[in-house]
């Protein structure tokens, strides 16, 4: 192994660089990164190393291998079911994108990895999280409240099982979901099988916000911290909705900044289902800036999340 050079970490924020050390090889015809653990950071949950392993790679362009010395086996097995490469040296060493599993018996096993889920199922989890349980509301009125086909919900259902985030039972002629976990620890669970709901970005003229817009992106987390707000304010709306205005010549796309009055998201689901005092709500505000190389950024993030419903 040798290190990578200093020029391609310049840009990783503050925080991952003081925590790990970036070794590089080539294993199998691969190029890969270790991202060995400097110091003890004190206990990260598997959410906290999925977020940075995947932050990692997404800011690298490579994969990356998480290196660390103790890990207690709750969280390595947490990691496996998430799909998070890791090693703990003499442990245990876990490669999913070369099909490698070796622990202390060395026994390999079959590891399923879950796909991203899609809006509408994504949308179902957070409403369950943050405005009502929905465990005993079937399905189709489910459908019915936020918006959605039968056949979409369907396919939630089918996803939301598959991913073991919940149980799909039948009661008489209706279907529910019934979710085990609740607030934070479901988030924990999800968190990394979801993606930003935010599906393309327009600088845009519209004269006063539209309805169904909400305050999004810089503008709703400086709101809610201490973060500064842009210039120009972001707003975010369903990028259907957004297409509708458009049509009706209610909203124009400018060129660049210098024309817009607002920064305006298109979000993959309707932001307003989930809308907090007419701004986004703190899970897809967070996964909508969980990439962000801002560390004011990422740290306010982390509030955001801490503040959830036990």
């Amino acid at each position: 192994m040798v290190d990578v050079p200093k020029h391609e970490t310049a840009n990783l924020p503050l925080f991952l660089r003081e925590r790990y050390t970036f070794l590089q090889t080539e294993l199998f015809g691969r190029r890969l990164y270790f991202a060995l653990e400097k110091t003890l950071p004190g206990e990260l949950s598997p959410t906290q190393y999925a977020r940075e392993a995947a932050l990692l790679k997404q800011r690298l362009s490579v994969d990356v291998i998480l290196t660390i010395t103790k890990l207690p086996s709750y969280i390595r097995n947490r990691l496996v079911k998430q799909g998070v490469p890791f090693v703990v040296p003499g442990t245990q060493m876990f490669l999913p994108m070369l099909m490698i599993d070796l622990r202390e018996h060395f026994a390999t096993v079959d590891v399923g990895i879950q796909d991203k889920l899609s809006p509408v199922s994504q949308l179902v989890v957070i409403y369950h999280i943050l405005k009502r349980p929905v465990s005993q509301e079937p399905l189709g009125h489910l459908a019915e409240r936020l918006g959605y086909s039968a056949m979409a919900m369907s396919k939630a259902q089918k996803e939301l099982g598959a991913a073991k985030l919940c149980k799909v039972v039948r009661a008489g002629m209706a279907t529910l979901l019934q979710f085990e976990l609740r607030g934070k620890a479901l988030w924990e669970k999800a968190e990394l099988l979801m993606t930003t709901p935010v599906k393309r970005t327009e600088w845009v003229r519209w004269g006063q916000p539209r309805a169904r817009a909400v305050i999004a992106g810089a503008t709703a987390l400086s709101e809610a911290s201490m973060v500064t707000d842009e210039s120009i304010p972001t707003y975010g709306m369903r990028d259907r909705d957004f297409v509708s205005a458009q049509n009706k010549r209610e909203i124009f796309v400018c060129e660049g900044r210098e024309e817009a009055e607002a920064r305006l998201e298109a979000w993959k689901y309707d932001p307003w289902l989930l809308a907090e005092n007419g701004r986004a709500d703190r899970c897809s505000l967070f996964l909508s800036l969980r990439n962000s190389t801002d560390e004011r950024v990422q740290k306010e993030i982390q509030f955001l999340i801490e503040g959830l419903p036990q």
